[in-house]
């Protein structure tokens, strides 16, 4: 007698449990594999685009993912679009807008598109890290932040 086939793939993350799934989007590839690594050792598993196209295709392959970074400029989409296109495909998930610009304009702009957190390389990669590294679900140290040269502080725009 065969047993049922088992379903391919991953499948649903179970409510209690996060997603552990993370895409990086970035067209430098120093910047990207950095980032990378830096997600890989937060147990994050991890891939890397470098464009938009590229990032919106590997969407399409996971139904939810826990983290999504991205860059502001990219060669075929603006960051800031993205982040809204993102945002509607992984309601759950924490996304955050990682540029070199600190423009408050361009702070309001991710945050009205859905970003979680603004990250201004390189000075917030070590910050992202230690609280991707502690944070749990619903876990609000996250939510609406800029991470600049001044250090984390909540975003009130």
């Amino acid at each position: 007698m065969s047993s049922p086939a088992q379903p391919s793939g991953p499948g649903p993350t179970p409510p209690d449990k996060p997603c552990r799934w993370a895409l990086v989007i970035d067209d430098e590839p120093a910047n990207r594999d950095f980032l990378m690594r830096l997600l890989e050792q937060a147990n994050y598993e991890v891939q890397g685009a470098s464009q938009g196209s590229e990032a919106l295709q590997l969407a399409e392959t996971h139904e939810q993912a826990g983290l999504v970074v991205i860059d502001n400029k990219l060669p075929d989409i603006d960051g800031i679009e993205l982040v809204a296109r993102m945002r509607a495909r992984y309601p759950q998930a924490r996304i955050i807008m990682a540029t070199m610009l600190d423009e408050p304009a361009l702070m309001r702009q991710a945050f009205e598109n859905g970003c979680d957190v603004f990250m201004v390389k390189p000075h917030g990669f070590m910050e992202l890290f230690r609280r991707l590294q502690t944070c749990q679900p619903g876990d609000d140290r996250l939510a609406r932040l800029i991470i600049d040269q001044y250090g984390p502080r909540p975003y009130r725009g």
